[in-house]
């Protein structure tokens, strides 16, 4: 089913004080927005060494230098498949090491970016590249501000893994997604699902509700950003917003991008800590694929 229009992206507001409190919060000025970014930056920066010691980028560097080699999973392979990468231009939003994009490239993507706003990640990035003698570009910028010489430059822009919390205005980041792709062009998401945001896998009973799906208000956290080690290091303030999936569909509708896939998972592509979610008998959504379609049809480059 495709889903597209205005009308139609309206109807998936909620009413009630709750939703006006949460769209007060995001009706947030440019300087507050660069604070929080700038912010998150920084926690980032700090982290960055971290994930350099870690296991994980030993075996991406052992990885890629092999010919061909992709981290991507089975789900996200095949769905940028059915989309068509190969001999496409490519870009990633928040490439964080470049694992992702570089993998991209190695299922023969024409010519591929990643933007991030860490430079120790895509430092990191930058010397994966180089283990696999691969060409893509790394962008240092906060995401709100790439650059107007990338506008429609792109046929696929992708966004995977823990994005869309770092991101305290939404409807500003979907803004930059439309201006980057090219008339016909694709966004591919990959995300953890905002459910999740309802848990704490750390308390005593994981399972309890701890928040609100609504909340309003962002996490705020004093600690590394670390998925193995070190991750009850005491860090720098970092904010993670709270967005709904109707706040997602409502993004992009409202840019006129049509949903052409839409599908919930039960597996978990976050941290180990929401493993214990799992395999349940009674299962609770943990990721979601989407993609969806600007208008237009893409012009041959030939």
């Amino acid at each position: 089913m495709i889903l597209t229009g205005p009308g139609l992206a309206q109807a998936t507001q909620r009413d009630g004080p709750m939703a006006k409190k949460r769209e007060e919060i995001q009706k947030q000025t440019g300087e507050e927005i660069r604070n929080y970014t700038e912010a998150n930056r920084r926690v980032w920066n700090q982290s960055a060494p971290v994930h350099r010691e870690a296991a994980r980028f030993r075996a991406l560097l052992e990885g890629f230098r092999t010919s061909g080699f992709s981290c991507l999973d089975s789900t996200g392979t095949d769905r940028l498949t059915e989309i068509g990468v190969a001999g496409k231009r490519v870009a990633q939003i928040c490439c964080n090491n470049g694992r992702e994009i570089l993998s991209i490239e190695n299922m023969g993507a024409a010519s591929c970016v990643g933007f991030d706003q860490s430079s120790g990640f895509l430092a990191q990035a930058r010397e994966l590249a180089a283990a696999g003698g691969l060409k893509t570009q790394f962008v240092e910028t906060s995401i709100y501000d790439i650059s107007h010489d990338f506008d429609a430059a792109f046929d696929v822009v992708v966004i995977t893994i823990g994005v869309f919390g770092w991101m305290p205005d939404l409807g500003g980041f979907f803004d930059v997604v439309k201006r980057l792709l090219r008339p016909g062009g694709h966004l591919f998401v990959h995300e953890q699902h905002p459910i999740t945001n309802m848990f704490e896998p750390g308390n005593p009973d994981p399972f309890a509700l701890a928040e609100s799906y609504f909340k309003a208000e962002p996490f705020v956290e004093n600690s590394l950003i670390a998925y193995e080690k070190h991750q009850d290091a005491v860090g720098e303030t970092s904010y993670w917003f709270v967005h709904t999936l109707a706040d997602l569909i409502t993004a992009c509708l409202d840019r006129d991008l049509t949903l052409v896939h839409f599908a919930e998972s039960p597996a978990n592509i976050s941290s180990e800590h929401f493993e214990v979610y799992a395999n349940q008998a009674a299962q609770l959504p943990l990721s979601y694929t989407l993609t969806a379609r600007k208008a237009g049809v893409i012009e041959s480059d030939g």
